[in-house]
């Protein structure tokens, strides 16, 4: 039984996390759970019947029946003649994300994995037949939304059977049935977007066929054509940041703008649609591509050295875009990341609060977290993101002491709960850049009302790093941590007070931290991708007689 503090907490954890919410998030949420369990909508179950008879016509050799899907790091090797597609059928604790990007098909169009099209025929009728229920996880509108976009692309760029067309095109016309009334307003973010484009892609490849595409089909497409100038218009930023402020899925977003981007070049091309959608549709093309082009910009300034993208936030290491420039020294107001670029390193900070306030679900307490990359390597990283479905590790993945940042030890910049919610948060009471000095200045404000300050001065080769706590009212030390990259081999020192602590990235490259503060080294775990984790050496700098911490890197 809880205590009457426990409660007490709990209440106003409850109270912070709902306050930011829209009304329409809260009522979508429980018709979404409502429609999800009860509501059928489509004619799923005669189609699978269908489909488990045409299934009898499609043989491959026995070398092609065994696939092996990779997901999160996570390989399992299934035959077609005994395919699973539910979490409930697995032997392995495969998690939810594994069947979503099971039930998703992005796979079928990935050009590491090359399956023939014989194969991917059979997979998509074995799908349809065993997938009657449209009320399964296999039908949520996550997947399905990604499941008819694949389909789609696939269907467009190979030269497949009529009777597999014929099958897809009568599966995805109820898939978009379903998706139509699933829509995810509760999560009006990259889930949303993924919704619209599965939606504006199924559409695509039926819409000249009366069979499938009539009157109510078109009022359909018109309002999700409203929902994607909306949403696009909402989620892009100013300064060209998708506002979940995590730069793995502003990668995603920004080829989901693209994908949408291209469907309305199809669509606006339809002359029989009525003028009010054709007029729309061009207001959504422009869109997207004012929209790409600043989204590709803003990527390139969040891409390291190394071509990868920085790990801020919900982030694994992934392609970014190559750097177009010598230098860049660029504060981003809206989105709340500094970055500069220079010929020998590349220094990114996070200084914006959780976002987006409503649907802070990829944030992590990382406000004034960095990671600087030298030479090329990177050497002060980000830890990461682990996996969505288990606790520990995603709570470890998110906390205050996963990142480069000051902190009071055992305290949480921001309430992280549950797995995506957000209780009390921090929050950005200023930051500028001089850039006269070189200078950057940041001052925020925790879940408790402590005031911690960061000040970062710039040289060719040193970076200067002052950190300091006011209003101190959590016990506990005041401490800066600084996590090193895995590989990076550690020496300690001392001289004139100061300790060095040399880290040695290659034979050739290495660089030092100088401090005057007390210096512990400890072990933390790396996630440069989902379901990989690695162990690496983390610096937690401290001064019991002080509320200031200083250190320098040099290279």
């Amino acid at each position: 039984m809880k205590s009457g503090r426990e409660t007490y907490l709990q209440f106003f954890r409850y109270y912070h996390y709902l306050k930011n919410l829209k009304f329409s998030q809260i009522f979508s949420y429980f018709s979404f759970k409502h429609n999800r369990k009860k509501l059928c909508f489509t004619d799923s179950n005669r189609i699978a019947v269908i489909a488990e008879n045409l299934k009898q016509n499609f043989k491959i050799d026995d070398n092609q029946k065994n696939i092996e899907f990779c997901f999160l790091n996570y390989p399992i090797s299934i035959s077609i003649d005994e395919m699973k597609w539910k979490q409930k059928d697995f032997v392995e604790d495969v998690g939810k994300y594994w069947i979503t990007e099971l039930n998703s098909f992005d796979y079928i169009n990935k050009e590491k994995i090359t399956l023939s099209i014989e194969q991917v025929s059979c997979l998509i009728i074995d799908w349809i037949a065993k997938n009657g229920n449209e009320n399964s996880e296999t039908w949520e509108p996550y997947p399905l939304s990604k499941r008819l976009t694949a389909w789609v692309k696939w269907l467009n760029s190979n030269q497949i059977q009529n009777e597999i067309v014929s099958i897809m095109k009568l599966s995805i016309s109820q898939q978009l049935k379903r998706l139509f009334v699933d829509m995810e307003y509760h999560r009006p973010a990259n889930h949303l977007l993924e919704n619209i484009r599965g939606f504006l892609f199924g559409c695509s490849s039926i819409i000249n066929s009366s069979q499938y595409f009539n009157n109510e089909s078109e009022f359909q497409l018109e309002e999700v054509l409203n929902e994607a100038i909306k949403q696009i218009s909402l989620q892009i930023l100013k300064d060209g940041g998708h506002f979940e402020r995590s730069p793995m899925y502003h990668l995603l977003v920004l080829d989901n703008v693209n994908d949408i981007k291209n469907i309305s070049q199809y669509l606006i091309k339809q002359k029989f649609l009525r003028t009010e959608i054709l007029e729309k549709t061009q207001k959504l093309l422009l869109l997207c591509d004012e929209k790409a082009k600043i989204m590709t910009d803003w990527l390139e300034a969040l891409t390291m050295p190394d071509g990868d993208i920085a790990q801020f936030n919900d982030s694994s290491r992934i392609k970014g875009f190559k750097h177009s420039f010598d230098s860049l020294t660029q504060l981003f107001e809206y989105s709340g990341f500094f970055v500069k670029h220079e010929s020998n390193y590349s220094f990114i900070l996070s200084c914006g609060d959780p976002s987006p306030a409503f649907l802070p679900e990829h944030s992590h307490c990382d406000i004034l977290s960095y990671e600087l990359a030298i030479d090329g390597i990177r050497a002060i990283i980000d830890s990461g993101c682990s996996r969505y479905d288990k606790e520990t590790l995603r709570t470890m993945s998110r906390e205050t002491e996963a990142h480069n940042l000051p902190m009071v030890e055992h305290h949480e910049q921001s309430d992280i709960w549950g797995n995506f919610s957000f209780g009390k948060r921090a929050k950005i009471l200023r930051r500028t850049f001089n850039s006269d000095k070189s200078e950057l200045d940041i001052i925020i404000q925790d879940q408790f009302n402590q005031i911690l300050s960061r000040n970062v001065v710039f040289s060719e080769k040193k970076i200067e790093i002052s950190d300091s706590l006011k209003n101190h009212k959590m016990q506990g030390c005041f401490v800066s941590l600084i996590h090193l990259a895995p590989g990076i081999e550690t020496e300690i020192s001392e001289n004139d007070n100061n300790k060095i602590i040399i880290c040695k990235m290659t034979n050739e490259t290495k660089f030092s931290i100088i401090t005057k503060a007390n210096v512990r080294l400890t072990d933390y775990i790396s996630f440069p991708e989902f379901g990989k984790s690695l162990g690496a050496k983390m610096l937690v700098l401290s001064n019991k007689e002080a509320e200031e911490l200083n250190y320098v890197i040099k290279w």
